[in-house]
C-alpha cells in the first residue's frame, strides 16, 4: 500500500514505534515473522484487520 507523499520506511518505523512487540507477536504468523525478518515492512505484511488490532 503506497500513500503518495509518504515514505514507506518512515511509515513502517512509525508503526513499529506504536506497536507493543507482544501485540505484534499475537498477530503475526510464523510466515509473517519470516517475511519481516527477510526485510519486508509491517505495512507489506499486515492486512487492514491486523493493523486495526495492533494499533487499537
Amino acid at each position: 500500500m503506497v500513500i503518495p507523499g509518504y515514505d514507506l520506511d518512515d511509515l513502517d518505523e512509525n508503526l513499529r514505534e506504536r506497536i507493543d512487540e507482544k501485540k505484534l507477536d499475537d498477530v503475526l504468523s510464523d510466515e509473517d515473522r519470516a517475511r519481516l525478518d527477510a526485510g519486508e515492512s509491517l505495512l507489506e505484511v499486515l492486512d487492514d484487520e491486523d493493523l486495526d488490532r495492533v494499533t487499537a
